[in-house]
């Protein structure tokens, strides 16, 4: 009983703590960052008063002289909120899964401006050249490679920049792969490290990835598909980004099927496992790669 006593003469008010050498701080003060943390640790440890009144708690600010008014208290409170989310943020986010969430949608970024880009070069050259087309109707990355030699040319620096993006893209893709590897092992060991990362980007964390049903991890990225479904009343997708892993983009049209359902099934596993134990299984892996290998199989 005696404890419980001392604990409640420890507590103070969350607006007491914002005073230094007696003067009230505001978020532009050297030591803002640290009467944040001071809040922090009283909220963590149970150490603040709970709220009193709301006028008596703007009374009993004015009198500590800590606000003047009841505006600033408001203002006060605003500030510290913030702070303390902010704060709350850094500590909850998991920053190399963040990292992959980006990396991703940048490689995705990087890849429409070059694939956008590409085709207006090419269409410029159909337009001055229509009967050199054949030499390039197949490769657009040797049109604008040849474009880029030629210093005379109105595009000849674009067509450098595009190269420039190609080899942008190149170590992007690399540094995906790396963060998935490590983030996704069990992912990544079954569908690669770059499907494993776009799923992670559309679904937004790895938390949402491991509770998310099999049949909705296996249209995950087919929205308008599935919406034209829904409003026309088209045939279901089969599959979204999955469609990419060569296992289904490579089975046979009868078999995607079946193949998009038994990895969907597998991956969610497998985020599950990445989720909450953060390391490979490999007798998983073996399992689960026998399961997807054989559903693209006849029976």
């Amino acid at each position: 009983m005696t404890q419980v006593v001392k604990n409640q003469d420890d507590r103070r008010f969350w607006y007491e703590l914002c005073l230094e050498d007696g003067e009230p701080l505001t978020p532009s003060s050297d030591a803002w960052q640290s009467t944040i943390k001071a809040i922090r640790e009283h909220r963590d440890g149970f150490k603040l008063h709970s709220l009193p009144e709301w006028q008596n708690a703007v009374n009993n600010a004015v009198n500590a002289g800590i606000v003047c008014d009841r505006n600033r208290y408001l203002t006060l409170l605003r500030d510290v909120s913030i702070g303390l989310a902010i704060h709350d943020l850094e500590d909850r986010c998991d920053k190399d899964e963040m990292a992959l969430i980006h990396l991703v949608r940048i490689l995705d970024e990087t890849d429409q401006s070059i694939s956008r880009l590409s085709e207006k070069i090419e269409d410029y050259y159909i337009a001055l050249h229509p009967a050199r087309l054949p030499d390039f109707e197949r490769n657009i990355r040797s049109l604008v490679d040849t474009i880029a030699r030629d210093g005379d040319h109105p595009l000849s620096h674009l067509a450098k920049s595009i190269q420039r993006l190609h080899d942008s893209r190149t170590i992007i893709s690399k540094n995906v792969r790396e963060h998935a590897e490590k983030i996704l092992p069990n992912m990544s060991a079954l569908c690669g490290p770059l499907v494993s990362a776009r799923l992670l980007a559309k679904a937004g964390s790895r938390y949402h990835l491991a509770k998310m049903p099999a049949a909705s991890l296996q249209v995950l990225g087919a929205g308008p598909s599935l919406f034209t479904h829904l409003t026309s009343g088209t045939n279901p997708p089969k599959h979204g980004i999955i469609y990419q892993y060569k296992g289904v983009r490579h089975a046979k049209r009868r078999f995607r099927g079946r193949v998009s359902r038994v990895l969907a099934c597998q991956l969610v596993i497998a985020a599950r496992i990445d989720n909450f134990r953060k390391v490979p299984d490999e007798e998983f892996i073996i399992k689960a790669g026998r399961k997807i290998s054989m559903a693209g199989k006849e029976v």
